[in-house]
């Protein structure tokens, strides 16, 4: 990953890097495709976390999407075979040991909403919006989603917005706990440097503490539930339906359903 030195940014081919007072912003960066997912994307982020957690500088980073969308999740467009292998695409985040706050400035949908799940914090815009609609293409959320969510916001809305697939807006969000703090799309990356930067005047080791122990508390990070979690989603992946899911995607239409 190219070196970013004081208030310089670097702009990769999925994502914008930012480095200023000790706080990384990250920008997915594929607006035209509100920032969905794919692998050129999961590989820089994976290197930028990487990095991020070896440089003693950077104590906060700050997640958010270019455009008009936080992300829409994994980019159904490709037709790549299921991987059993393929890790979540969270992992950068599931490993990273520093504090991650996400700006949610417009729809967080599928694999979008889980990466707001795998940060520490969560703000958003007013007009952001919030759903894991895996069910509509014949998948279930792999990457988190089902243990997290309901940790976050309790199971019965957590069953709702999965098993139905519908979205949330930015005021039942803040609500349910899902965001701590809604801000006018203008302020909302003030608003998270500003949250980044106390976060950051804090002692380093301190922080990073904290963080190990809230996530003991959450027990959204363990890694039996995860794997649970991902082994119900390949199963998935080798059906009939998901692939129709995908097909009807693609080809915007309806999907016709088989169970099976």
């Amino acid at each position: 990953m190219p070196a970013a030195d004081g208030r310089k940014g670097v702009l990769l081919s999925t994502i914008a890097i930012h480095l200023e007072d000790a706080v990384a912003r990250v920008t997915l960066d594929r607006p035209d495709k509100r920032n969905a997912i794919n692998d050129d994307m999961r590989a820089e982020l994976t290197a930028a976390f990487a990095a991020f957690d070896a440089d003693p500088s950077v104590r906060v980073v700050v997640l958010t999407g270019a455009g008009g969308a936080f992300c829409a999740g994994a980019d159904l467009t490709a037709s790549a075979a299921p991987d059993p292998q393929r890790p979540r695409f969270v992992e950068p985040l599931d490993r990273f040991t520093k504090p991650v706050i996400a700006a949610v400035n417009g729809l967080a949908f599928g694999g979008g909403l889980e990466l707001a799940l795998a940060c520490d914090l969560r703000i958003a815009a007013t007009g952001a919006r919030f759903a894991l609609p895996e069910g509509r293409i014949g998948s279930l959320p792999g990457s988190g989603g089902t243990q997290r969510l309901p940790a976050v916001i309790g199971p019965s809305l957590a069953a709702q917005m999965i098993l139905t697939g519908e979205p949330i807006d930015a005021a039942r969000a803040l609500a349910a706990g899902l965001v701590t703090e809604l801000c006018e799309p203008d302020k909302l990356i003030d608003t998270a440097m500003a949250h980044a930067r106390t976060i950051a005047r804090n002692a380093p080791l301190a922080v990073i503490a904290a963080k190990r122990a809230l996530r003991v508390a959450a027990g959204t990070h363990r890694a039996e539930n995860l794997d649970f979690e991902r082994k119900l989603f390949n199963e998935l992946a080798l059906s009939e339906d998901r692939n129709e899911g995908r097909q009807a995607f693609r080809e915007k239409r309806q999907p016709v359903f088989k169970g099976k």
